[in-house]
């Protein structure tokens, strides 16, 4: 039986989870969680129970991490950007000392590779730190899944392209350009392809490298539009790549402007959905109208 570990329980985490214990390859299957008594985390823990999840306890930054991920057949680490700088070159380094068979680390969201070293949102870097710490090595299979922006994420206020002005008004912000284009991917259908991708090959033997998964890929145009469709009065703007620039260099600590940069340089976070994983498989994924229609309507 294939034993996987996820690391975190978070939005992806859970996602992530969910999907694996429906797999018809019916894993065994464990999640490292930090150690904590809050109401909150009881209430995960009996989530997890009914699932079938079972629960292993220790911080993603000690140095003995290695220890706890020895054993395990796969690790998919879906511990996000808050477990703070350092964390993800760690873990990985730590993966490749347990010698974990097949490592999918955090790398959901946009192509590292094509964007950069020196780009503006912090630990960026430390993404390509962890892409040239993997491809230095032969004992470690890995799995990088490139995902797009979280649907979420996208109309998330504080991302800053879709605001509630109330009275069944929005406004969309379009970085750099009204044409750039934005590539999605809903945490469910994330955790849905991760699932489908390490366990139904899990014992082909195949070689590391980087798996492009989409839900949906638009413009910011076509974003509006999208709203608009189901009702919205939209009131466009426009966020030029220079404005951006100056807006960093008089708040070099607000981080919004330095992610709001990326999608404004159009580089590296956008791909064509029939050329991904799901798309090259007739995989049915959740469309930014069909989340819209879900989750965002007037």
């Amino acid at each position: 039986m294939t034993r996987v570990l996820v690391l975190g329980a978070g939005e992806l985490g859970l996602a992530i989870l969910n999907a694996l214990t429906q797999h018809p390859a019916k894993p065994a299957i464990s999640v490292l969680l930090r150690s904590s008594d809050s109401p909150d985390r009881g209430r995960l823990v009996q989530t997890l129970g009914k699932l079938g999840v079972a629960p292993i306890y220790a911080e993603l930054t000690s140095p003995d991490l290695h220890t706890h991920l020895a054993g395990y057949d796969i690790v998919i680490s879906a511990t996000g950007f808050a477990a703070g700088p350092g964390t993800q070159r760690h873990i990985c380094d730590a993966a490749i000392r347990a010698g974990v068979p097949w490592l999918i680390p955090w790398q959901f969201g946009v192509d590292y590779d094509k964007i950069g070293r020196g780009s503006s949102p912090p630990l960026f870097d430390e993404q390509l730190d962890v892409r040239d710490a993997l491809r230095a090595q032969a004992g470690t299979r890995w799995t990088i899944i490139s995902t797009g922006i979280f649907t979420s994420f996208l109309f998330d206020e504080a991302f800053g392209v879709v605001q509630r002005l109330g009275e069944g008004k929005v406004k969309v912000t379009a970085l750099g350009a009204w044409e750039n284009k934005v590539t999605m991917t809903s945490a469910e259908d994330i955790g849905r392809l991760t699932a489908g991708i390490v366990l139904d090959a899990a014992a082909d033997g195949g070689t590391s490298g980087v798996e492009y998964i989409a839900g949906d890929t638009t413009t910011f145009e076509g974003l509006a539009k999208a709203l608009e469709d189901v009702g919205w009065d939209i009131q466009r703007e426009l966020l030029e790549e220079r404005e951006l620039q100056l807006a960093r260099e008089k708040r070099p600590d607000d981080v919004g402007p330095k992610y709001q940069s990326i999608w404004a340089r159009n580089v590296g976070v956008a791909w064509d959905v029939r050329d991904t994983w799901n798309g090259c498989r007739g995989i049915e994924v959740q469309s930014m109208r069909a989340w819209i229609s879900t989750n965002y309507m007037p």
